[in-house]
């Protein structure tokens, strides 16, 4: 079995195997009937090679439903699942123009008659299942159902994009996850097949991020290149493109203001007697006249507020999609799971923040997974707002603070036309097959 995807399916398995992710997985069999009800099917056949075909449904679901983009002229070819990882592709697009890029088409829009006629040429194939059915029965009986599943999907996605990337041979393919089985079995098939693969990272890397290994990643600053060198070599080459959203000075002064707006960003599972917690000491301790609650964009659960609070006077949803920086702009201050990635582009708007360790279901596996805290990034994590004093804050963030935040923000207030300069001739250097006078590694 080829060596591109071996290496896609073991980035996988390690990352849906970490206990955080096994909780999100969870939380989302309590919330969805449909997933507990085929789990359920999953367990009963545990064991069984009927278990592993369930599993490598997932995987043939995946497979029907890809297509190239309509744009047949794209140069590049992009893939992005979830809704940070499509900003970040977007944005990436518009530095470069966005007609020479093409998305890949996914979903019901992906199901096509060439996608049914390529599972007919598989279904003529029987060695290449049976190897395929092996592979991931192994990896059910191991590492159960959720793993299983992701893994199945990693193959689907190597396998059909391997066939339209032969078709289509663009000059490059875009991902900003290198985990996800989406995008790690797109890059792979890319890699396979000597195509250039470009990097837009979406959120900083954490313990499971594997090594860098594309051949251009668009990073956020140094720090970034200082925590993925630790896990190993770098492969390619990097440009910074900074965190996304504009920039302004820090105003600390905005946590003593009175009666704030108060924003709550939450993470992608929220712990709900924690919000509940912390909707009741904003109105303790800071009397705020609203409170901006904006859920995680791949939120898990929707449960009414009012059946977590009761009372949600002075409460608003922000809508489903709104961008992330109209809502912190109508906050003085934001509070967000220490585990967050979401820190950083609100930082970057000059908007505090506080890290709370209970709102999110990571702390029972992982604390200050990002390390923005070890590194004096953000306000010290802490239990309960009463922990929080609008002097300490205010002498966080004046003492150098800019300067450690340079280190995570490469772009921090320097203009975006510059940056997206930059990042654009970097990509079109590899479209060029050219060099590209950017960091070496």
């Amino acid at each position: 079995m080829n060596s591109s995807l071996l290496r896609a399916v073991r980035i996988v398995i390690r990352v849906d195997s970490d206990p955080g992710r096994q909780a999100l997985f969870a939380n989302l069999v309590r919330s969805r009937w449909p997933v507990r009800a085929v789990y359920h099917v999953h367990q009963r056949l545990a064991g069984t090679r009927a278990a592993a075909w369930l599993v490598s449904l997932y995987g043939l679901a995946a497979f029907l439903c890809i297509a190239l983009p309509q744009n047949r002229q794209a140069r590049i070819v992009t893939l992005a699942i979830h809704e940070n990882a499509r900003r970040q592709v977007a944005r990436i697009a518009a530095w470069v123009a966005a007609d020479a890029c093409g998305a890949v088409r996914t979903g019901a829009a992906g199901v096509t008659m060439a996608s049914v006629a390529a599972l007919w040429t598989l279904a003529v194939n029987p060695r290449r299942i049976a190897q395929v059915l092996r592979l991931l029965s192994a990896i059910d009986r191991r590492h159960g159902f959720l793993v299983g599943c992701r893994a199945a999907s990693a193959v689907g996605w190597y396998v059909r994009t391997g066939v339209l990337l032969a078709e289509h041979r663009p000059g490059a393919v875009l991902v900003s996850s290198d985990t996800n089985p989406e995008e790690a079995g797109f890059a792979a098939a890319a890699r396979a097949l000597g195509i250039s693969r470009i990097f837009a990272s979406h959120a900083y890397p954490t313990p499971l991020s594997p090594p860098l290994d594309f051949t251009l990643s668009i990073l956020e600053g140094e720090a970034a290149v200082e925590a993925l060198r630790a896990k190993g070599p770098i492969g390619g080459r990097i440009v910074f493109g900074g965190v996304e959203g504009e920039s302004s000075p820090m105003d600390a002064g905005r946590y003593a203001r009175p009666n704030p707006v108060i924003g709550i960003f939450a993470p992608k599972a929220v712990s709900w007697a924690a919000l509940a917690s912390l909707v009741d000491e904003c109105r303790r301790l800071h009397h705020p006249r609203q409170i901006v609650i904006r859920w995680h964009p791949s939120r898990i659960e929707t449960i009414p507020l009012d059946d977590v609070l009761g009372d949600v006077s002075g409460l608003v949803e922000s809508p489903h999609g709104a961008p992330l920086t109209e809502v912190a702009r109508i906050c003085d201050w934001v509070i967000g799971d220490e585990n967050s990635n979401v820190h950083l582009p609100v930082l970057k708007l000059g908007i505090p923040t506080v890290p709370i360790r209970t709102l999110g279901l990571y702390r029972t596996f992982r604390s200050d997974q990002y390390g923005f805290a070890a590194h004096g990034i953000v306000y010290p994590p802490v239990e309960s707002l009463s922990d929080v004093r609008a002097a300490a804050l205010t002498a966080f963030f004046s003492a150098g603070w800019a300067e450690r935040f340079t280190r995570y923000d490469a772009a921090y207030l320097r203009p975006a036309a510059e940056v997206g300069a930059e990042v654009g001739q970097a990509v079109r250097a590899v479209l060029d097959g050219g060099h590209v006078s950017v960091q070496e590694t």
